[in-house]
């Protein structure tokens, strides 16, 4: 049986203007954004997946351009960040559906990118760093990404949903078809 799905214009907008905060964000905030130790604010956005899957494809193309333009890490950051990314998300959408709990969800990208962006480094750098380095790059990144998805990512969503109660359904009003 084939499907189809279709896009409003509306829908791509929305996910092209997502995509581009993503990228624009992290390539501004570079210097911050890629290394051992990552600050990406734009990661923060990884939680609007727990409202609606279609963020899901933004969000990606959001990582993979930012990784793609600003990466010191090249084609290996574009495939295993992109792919970290992609595997965090999912997770995001998964614990959505069995337990509907933001915090429980915003703690996904913490916990892959802590045991998949360090591989980018080992990677690499080659022979020039052993693997005693991946459980300091993990707990950096680790770091990272708690501050901005666990803290600033749910604070502020949990914020937007009591002040603005309409917030959910503006972020959730996104469909196929």
């Amino acid at each position: 049986m084939k499907t189809n799905t279709k896009f409003s214009i509306r829908t791509m907008a929305v996910m092209a203007m997502i995509a581009a905060i993503y990228a624009a964000v992290t390539v501004a905030q570079a210097a911050i954004g890629f290394g051992p130790i990552q600050f990406r604010i734009a990661e923060s956005l990884n939680l609007l997946v727990f409202f609606n899957p279609l963020y899901m494809p933004a969000v990606l193309l959001g990582v993979f351009i930012a990784n793609f333009i600003a990466s010191p890490y090249g084609l290996v950051d574009v495939i295993v960040g992109t792919g970290a990314s992609f595997i965090a998300l999912a997770l995001i959408l998964l614990t959505k559906k069995l337990t509907n709990n933001l915090f429980v969800a915003s703690l996904w990208p913490t916990i892959v990118n802590a045991l998949m962006i360090p591989l980018v480094f080992l990677i690499y750098a080659g022979e020039g760093v052993s693997w005693e380095a991946f459980l300091p790059f993990a707990a950096s990144v680790a770091i990272g990404q708690f501050v901005v998805v666990t803290i600033f990512g749910y604070i502020l969503l949990r914020f937007l949903m009591a002040k603005y109660p309409k917030f959910i359904e503006i972020i959730t009003v996104m469909r196929v078809g």
